[in-house]
């Protein structure tokens, strides 16, 4: 999950830290769990859900957190100005806001007024300045806390806000942003408790309870055991608890999670199981399992600065070679699918043009570009490329071995694959001077085609460095014309208000982004909900086969009911 647009690049290396945490599953096992021909027992109390999860905690800070479960933690503990409909990914609406905000003809300020009776869950209420002083803090120290979300989504876009009264809340930008919206809707912009995170600090792990404006408040949390949630006493909200206590159990690995949820021992399966074990447990009897089509991405970072990634040909010679089908189908069955942009199917202005550009696997095509620069099968291009072998599930080596593959089938590339423990490589690869080529994955901020162009373009790049980072610069320093064609076309489309428009800016990036192949996007794959067949979503809302988490990845607690 990263961020947005990417003007400093301490949060361009933090971005790892949330993709991978966010979007990476833990490694899948290859043991299947017991059969199972009859219902698992139900052990679990009738007014209590719990749910199984192999994902782990980084923060509940609202200036801090910057991971997909840090955000749904605090995001059903709190709710903010807007948020997502419920079971969609393009439908915000208000929340703590009378309506949706007036915003200025010139793009700069946003003004929302506040309901009436608005509480955190230990009674204090909620005022537009204590609101303001939320975001202001976000501002003042979010850029010194260790997760890198004010660098991201706060510092770039926000010069301040401000509480003309009680009731009304109006925040300034430093230039007009066309998503500024969806950026207000993540856990980021929700109101931090003064009672519970200090004005001058940021707390990432505060004693329980835990208090915000949302459905629910955290009543105990043990680290790395399990999180309780009970309902809020003064939420006046619309998404009322149905049951008395939600508990979120994290366990070690998703053979454990997979095995809890046929005993009976949890009601859901959430993050991450893997293709493996989903595959095995939609045919138990007694749950249901479901795919949600979220935008979690695989990807390549090539270096432009580090040889041999800095010569052209090479990088073209690689996005002929790859034979992404291949990946899919020897490595995850067909589960999942081949990705020929950054920008996934659906979003605004996608396109297929790597595709359409390098008609991969063109082998052919490939062997010219790399005789172009003196590489053949009596002189063959030395290429590392490095993984982790653990982060993105234990099938990640699967892959990049069918990948090495490939590019030896050109005869003029030898391959040697290097993998390295998660958190050294990770820095290593974002700080782009460690390594030429290496695997990332991806999980966005906010659903827009700008969060899967920008973070690899500007300052740095996630370590492709096609523009060079620089203190004090939005951009950074293109290292070439190309590149500075991007960055206008990309600053160009963040302000287009005109949906048209705005998708035909993104085309055009996107053809720049395949010519210089800026990256290498390999394929996109699904989450997965497993469950009880007694747990159900609300019908009211999109999405109810899946307990209403729709693309957004947002599992909304207060929806889910359970049947004795």
């Amino acid at each position: 999950m990263k961020s947005t647009k990417w003007f400093l690049v301490t949060s361009l290396l933090i971005v790892a830290s949330m993709i991978l945490g966010a979007c990476g599953p833990a490694a899948t096992p290859t043991v299947a769990p017991p059969a199972a021909t009859e219902p698992p027992a139900a052990s679990t109390p009738a007014d209590t859900i719990i749910i199984g999860t192999t994902d782990t905690i980084a923060s509940f800070d609202p200036a801090d957190a910057y991971a997909v479960r840090d955000w749904e933690i605090i995001k059903n503990i709190n709710e903010g100005l807007i948020k997502w409909k419920p079971g969609t990914s393009d439908q915000l609406v208000p929340a703590l806001a009378t309506d949706m905000p007036v915003i200025s003809e010139d793009g700069l300020t946003y003004t929302f007024t506040l309901k009436d009776g608005i509480k955190f869950g230990d009674g204090t209420d909620l005022t537009a300045q204590i609101y303001a002083d939320s975001i202001n803090r976000l501002l003042t120290i979010g850029p010194d806390c260790p997760n890198g979300v004010a660098g991201a989504l706060a510092t770039p876009y926000v010069e301040s806000a401000s509480a003309p009264d009680a009731k009304t809340l109006v925040i300034t930008l430093k230039q007009p942003v066309a998503y500024f919206l969806q950026i207000l809707a993540s856990a980021t912009y929700t109101p931090a408790n003064p009672n519970t995170f200090p004005a001058d600090e940021c707390l990432l792990f505060p004693e329980a309870p835990i208090y915000g404006t949302g459905p629910w408040f955290v009543s105990q949390y043990t680290q790395n055991e399990q999180i309780v949630f009970e309902p809020n006493p003064y939420y006046t909200g619309d998404l009322k608890p149905q049951v008395k206590q939600i508990i979120v159990r994290q366990f070690a690995d998703p053979q454990t999670e997979a095995l809890a949820l046929q005993n009976g021992e949890i009601d859901i399966a959430w993050r991450f199981l893997g293709y493996e074990l989903f595959g095995q447990l939609k045919d138990v009897a007694g749950i249901k399992a479901e795919t949600i089509n979220g935008g979690s991405i695989r990807y390549l970072i090539l270096n432009h600065t580090m040889a041999p990634m800095d010569d052209p040909n090479v990088v073209k010679a690689i996005a002929s070679a790859i034979d992404r089908n291949e990946i899919s189908d020897t490595v995850y069955g067909g589960q999942v699918n081949p990705l020929y942009s950054m920008v996934p199917p659906g979003f605004l202005g996608a396109t297929e043009i790597f595709d359409t550009m390098y008609a991969s696997p063109n082998l052919d095509k490939a062997k010219e570009f790399l005789a172009a620069s003196g590489y053949t099968e009596a002189n063959p291009l030395q290429l590392e490329m490095w993984y982790p072998p653990e982060h993105y599930g234990a099938e990640t080596a699967a892959w990049m071995q069918v990948i090495q593959k490939q590019l030896e089938a050109t005869g003029a590339i030898k391959v040697t694959l290097q993998a390295q423990e998660w958190s050294t490589y990770v820095t290593a690869l974002t700080g782009g001077e460690s390594y030429a080529v290496g695997v990332l994955g991806w999980f966005f901020d906010y659903p827009d085609p700008s969060n899967y162009l920008e973070p690899f373009v500007y300052n740095g790049g996630e370590g492709t460095n096609v523009s060079l980072a620089a203190e004090g610069s939005d951009y950074g320093e293109p290292i070439n014309e190309t590149a500075q064609n991007l960055v206008d076309l990309l600053s160009q489309a963040a302000v287009e208000t005109d949906l048209t428009k705005r998708a035909d800016l993104y085309k055009q990036a996107q053809e720049v982004y395949a010519e210089l192949v800026v990256t290498l996007p390999l394929f996109y794959n699904p989450e997965y909900i497993v469950y009880r067949d007694n747990i159900h979503g609300a019908d009211q809302f999109g999405t109810p086969e899946t307990l209403n988490i729709a693309g957004t990845i947002e599992f909304n607690y207060a929806l889910l009911s359970k049947t004795p």
